[in-house]
């Protein structure tokens, strides 16, 4: 699979024909602009026990999906 970069002037290159010192630049600006970023705030906060445990039990659901039901059914 072929990976372009897209260059400031629009040009798109191969990352495979780059030469040396312009994979190099390239990954010092990649580093300069993650670490101007600042953290994300989350958007909401959760109070309370009752709704933490409600977004872990949704949270499992998805990544563990019919494990987690097998699992409970057993129970």
């Amino acid at each position: 699979m072929k990976t372009y970069w897209t260059m400031r002037n629009g040009e798109k290159i191969d990352i495979d024909e780059m030469d040396v010192n312009h994979l190099r630049n390239t990954l010092k600006m990649l580093v300069r602009n993650t670490e101007k970023k600042k953290p994300v705030k989350p958007k909401f906060q959760i109070h309370g026990e009752i709704a933490q445990e409600m977004i872990f039990n949704e949270l499992m659901n998805e990544l563990m999906g019919d494990e987690l039901d097998e699992y409970y059914n057993y129970i």
